[in-house]
């Protein structure tokens, strides 16, 4: 109730206004018998009404569109005034006749205009469309009113077929001057273009999705200059109707010949009445403008299949053909096939601009622009309905807007101005869909991503891979799904997606929708632990799909929006074991790619399914991730606070393998905090533990961090000896990463001991290990490491090299303690060299994002360094 309270709460008086004159028009119309709609809300074509005709109590089987206008702007000192804006393709091109009504506010008198005779003709759009006073509507007028108007539509009728509405944009300099409410497609009006205007083409089928601009593209090309040169006959223009919402009023090519014969000039009184004969007429006229070296091109829109068109395709090549479809249709030889996706930032952007006042655009900060434009898939339709519903509601902010939008099981609620909606244009989508192909494509939104694997289609679906693959050809011809560039699958735009979830909601059973999901969080789960394992150095079996761990964090990249959305979904269904395993598998992933505030998320979710399971033993590993993300962004206390509990939950329980590997993430925590001498203890507890568990990997990492803080408490010979027993546990185990970490330490000792050729040795050694399963974050930590070991022997050029490049992927991640690092270690580069200038403003860029950081050692360090550069 609360929802239709605020709804309400937002009617303007301006709105109060324009539903008076609307009720005022509907209400006189319907007291004299005649049948009316109201297009709720106006619509992006300038109408408000729908009207069947009537007279003596039958329908006529005509029907005229009115546009409503209310209020005192739209008075003139001898009458009143209509706007014709936007709408002067809409009212001229119009299938049904539209009438203009305007309501004056203070006398609560009507009065009518003919919008579509008056604009008629016209070879440049008006501003606005006179009303005389004398045209008054009234009950005592009202009959010669509708007789005016039936006698139009009866004139309009006989003027194009309603089985197959054709209009005919003839070649003039009215048409050689690109509109200007058409936005971008700049590169696919070009292609088109070029194809046309080339004698061995010249045929291309547009296809995209509903409400993505074909339409819109083919009245853009139309007017390119190159294309009119070429087509010097005529355009001639159709529309097919394949997507009206019912096959059964397809346009077909039988009913198109006659109205084709008239543009093309044969006069209606040599049309033969049978239809084998006009085709006959039709593409012996085309044959002779092809010899007469005058093309026409010929424009089909909105083809749902090919029996629309087959029979009224030219046979000469000269002549051109533009075809638009929702579909891929079937196979048309030598055409050229532009597939429309989403526009881009920049093109969304400027179509909102457009479609907008420049107040509302001014007043609205870019990020907040970008956001509604995301919201709305970038996709042309959502972004015209979205600048309509802020033009319409004046107190509906951008900020209410995007909050409304960002509910993702509303979104196509919100979409939705007038009888112009999103979910309505995919639905006659959907219902164009072969009856088979209908529940696989409401499947696919088990999947929580809207791009999805021939493997995952399969598991949702519930049927054999091979079965899945060719489904999903089948609905990418539909362009309800397209190819994405990666082999073996598939991507749904975001709005398609949402529509496919709602269509699973209403026509799936709940049990089944929640058996596939099960399903598929098993999958990833399966296949997400064998890439973890392969990432952590297991050998992989003969047949298994990741042979190398650059397979395993390329298939991670790939699916990791499915599994965080599976991980989510999981733990809200209450699938907690699905939720643990597959979060605690992505962490290793996200470590490796730098991502730590994504690790911390996954550790924090595999936590919660963990105690929501009552699983101790789970607790304690995902809080030792949890305590391992914290250290890596520096908040130590927090990460020493986790650690602890983790110790203590295992040792309540007796897990002594959980107990370990907190011990170790603890004294790295204290290190990093309270410095190596306070760590080295916990350290060696630590190592104690893990020989007592006898697990390789936990004594070879407690080793390594132990080495570190021995190195950083200035024990070289200790560090180097922990560090060197280290690496042959790390090669036993097959963990790469921890191998690289151990020889990057060790070269670090052999630095400071100065033992430079030892040192580079060890970096390269750290450097293969760290690529071989591309550890972007490791590799340039060393690259850090390497730049300050050639500063120490005085390479300044290659120190340079080395820290340059760390600082830029430091910077680019928004790691600020370590980009500090390699400023800092570049400002001693420039010191050595003499600059002390440069060194002194890198020194100062440095301590500021040790201080960003929460580094104040770091600080401290820098600014040491600063007063050595006055002394």
């Amino acid at each position: 109730m609360r929802e239709v309270e605020a709804l309400m709460a937002r009617v303007t008086p301006s709105r109060r206004i324009e539903r008076a004159g609307v009720n005022a028009v509907r209400a006189l119309l319907e007291e004299h018998d005649q049948i009316v709609q109201e297009i709720d809300g106006g619509n992006d074509y300038g109408e408000d009404l729908f009207v069947m005709l009537t007279k003596d109590g039958h329908r006529t089987g005509m029907s005229v569109a009115i546009q409503v206008k209310s209020g005192a702007k739209y008075k003139r000192a001898n009458g009143y005034a209509i706007p014709v804006e936007e709408h002067f393709d809409d009212w001229t091109k119009s299938l049904l006749p539209v009438f203009g009504v305007v309501f004056d506010i203070e006398s609560k008198r009507l009065y009518w205009v003919n919008l579509s005779a008056s604009l008629k003709g016209a070879l440049t759009p008006k501003s606005w469309v006179s009303v005389n006073s004398d045209d008054e509507l009234n009950a005592a007028t009202v009959r010669n009113f509708l007789d005016v108007a039936q006698e139009y539509a009866e004139e309009n009728h006989s003027q194009i077929s309603r089985e197959i509405p054709t209009q005919v944009l003839s070649v003039s300099e009215t048409w050689s001057v690109p509109p200007d409410w058409f936005i971008g497609r700049i590169a696919q009006c070009a292609e088109i273009a070029k194809t046309l205007t080339e004698v061995s083409r010249r045929k291309v089928l547009i296809s995209g999705i509903a409400g993505i601009g074909k339409t819109a593209l083919v009245h853009r090309v139309i007017r390119e200059p190159s294309v009119q040169e070429v087509y010097s006959g005529s355009v001639v223009y159709l529309d097919m109707f394949g997507f009206a919402g019912d096959r059964r009023t397809l346009g077909r090519s039988g009913a198109a010949y006659a109205p084709l014969l008239a543009a093309l000039g044969i006069p209606s009184s040599s049309v033969p009445a049978d239809i084998g004969s006009q085709a006959v007429i039709y593409h012996r006229k085309l044959e002779e403008l092809a010899d007469l070296d005058t093309p026409i091109l010929l424009t089909f829109d909105n083809v749902a299949e090919m029996s629309q068109i087959a029979e009224l395709l030219p046979r000469s090549p000269k002549h051109g053909v533009v075809i638009t479809s929702r579909t891929q249709l079937g196979v048309i030889d030598g055409i050229e096939n532009i597939h429309l996706r989403e526009m881009s930032a920049t093109e969304a952007r400027a179509l909102l601009s457009a479609n907008l006042a420049s107040e509302n655009m001014s007043s609205m900060e870019p990020q907040k622009i970008d956001s509604l434009c995301t919201l709305c898939g970038r996709l042309p339709l959502a972004i015209k309905i979205a600048a309509a519903i802020l033009k319409g509601d004046l107190d509906l902010g951008v900020d209410e807007l995007i909050e409304e939008l960002e509910e993702e099981g509303n979104r196509l609620d919100v979409l939705q101005y007038g009888d112009t909606a999103v979910r309505a244009a995919l639905e006659v989508s959907y219902k164009h869909l072969d009856e088979e192909l209908r529940e696989p494509f409401f499947r696919l939104s088990v999947n929580p991503g809207s791009e999805i694997s021939t493997e995952i289609a399969a598991v949702v679906m519930e049927v054999a891979p091979l079965k899945a693959r060719g489904l999903m050809r089948r609905l990418s011809e539909s362009n309800l799904v397209s190819r994405s560039p990666v082999p073996a699958r598939w991507v749904m735009h975001d709005l398609v997606y949402l529509f496919s979830s709602e269509k699973a909601k209403e026509l799936m059973p709940g049990s089944r929708w929640l058996a596939s999901f099960t399903e598929l969080a098993h999958r990833y789960y399966d296949v997400a632990d064998e890439s973890n394992d392969r990432l952590r150095g297991v050998s992989p079996s003969a047949r298994g799909r990741f042979q190398t761990p650059a397979d395993s964090l390329q298939w991670f990249d790939i699916e990791c929006e499915n599994l965080v959305g599976t991980a989510q979904r999981a733990s809200d269904l209450g699938l907690h074991e699905d939720a643990y395993f597959i979060s605690m598998n992505l962490v290793l992933y996200f470590d490796m790619r730098g991502r730590v505030a994504d690790a911390l998320q996954s550790s924090v979710l595999a936590h919660d399914s963990a105690r929501a399971s009552k699983n101790a033993e789970q607790q304690v590993r995902a809080l030792n991730n949890i305590g391992l993300a914290l250290t890596t962004q520096r908040k130590f206390k927090e990460a020493i606070q986790k650690l602890t509990k983790a110790q203590a939950i295992a040792e309540r329980i007796g897990f002594f393998d959980g107990g370990c590997d907190a011990a170790i993430s603890l004294g790295a925590a204290v290190r990093q905090y309270r410095g190596p001498a306070a760590a080295i203890p916990l350290l060696k507890q630590a190592l104690h533990l893990a020989e007592r568990t006898g697990r390789v990997n936990s004594i070879a990492t407690a080793l390594t961090n132990l080495g570190s803080a021995y190195r950083e408490s200035g024990q070289l010979g200790n560090a180097a000896k922990v560090l060197e027993k280290s690496i042959p546990l790390h090669q036993k185990t097959g963990d790469l990463r921890k191998e690289a970490s151990a020889h990057g330490g060790l070269g670090a000792v052999y630095s400071n001991m100065g033992k430079h050729a030892l040192a580079l040795e060890a970096y390269e050694k750290a450097f293969t290990a760290y690529e071989s399963v591309q550890d972007k974050f490791g590799i340039h930590l060393g690259f850090m490491n390497l730049g300050a070991t050639y500063c120490d022997v005085g390479n300044h050029a290659e120190a340079r090299r080395c820290l340059e490049r760390a600082r830029v992927y430091f910077s680019k991640t928004g790691n600020f303690y370590y980009e500090a690092g390699a400023l800092a270690n570049l400002g001693q580069v420039e010191q050595a060299e003499g600059d002390r200038k440069r060194a002194r403003q890198l020194y100062t860029r440095a301590r500021e994002l040790y201080a960003a950081a929460a580094a104040p050692e770091g600080v401290q360090m820098v600014a040491r360094w600063l007063r050595e550069l006055d002394v």
